[in-house]
């Protein structure tokens, strides 16, 4: 049974080793479904967190422990949301 499950462990990390694509790191919604970072799910959800953290960071009195937590989460959500943007698959419209 051990020897199937370091097999199996192996096997898998060769895998993720000798993929041609990095793996694309996981974002876990609000509502606790895991997305992917690329997609519009993704965006929509930390564009939605920041929009909470930002209100109750201001309903937070100035130098207050409260609001330094805050703004250290926004500066996080808003570093995750930009690499999730770039993320974003380009769609070109073409006008005839």
């Amino acid at each position: 049974m051990r020897r199937l499950l370091l097999k199996k462990h192996l096997r898998k990390i060769i895998t993720e080793v000798l993929s041609d694509e990095p793996p694309v790191e996981q974002h876990r919604c609000i509502s606790g479904e895991a997305v992917s970072l690329d997609t519009p799910e993704c965006v929509t959800d930390l564009q939605y967190r920041i929009e909470d953290a930002a209100a109750d960071r201001d309903a937070c009195s100035v130098r207050t422990d409260a609001r330094v937590h805050y703004n250290g989460l926004l500066r996080v959500l808003r570093r995750k949301l930009r690499k999730a943007q770039k993320l974003q698959p380009v769609i070109e419209v073409f006008d005839d």
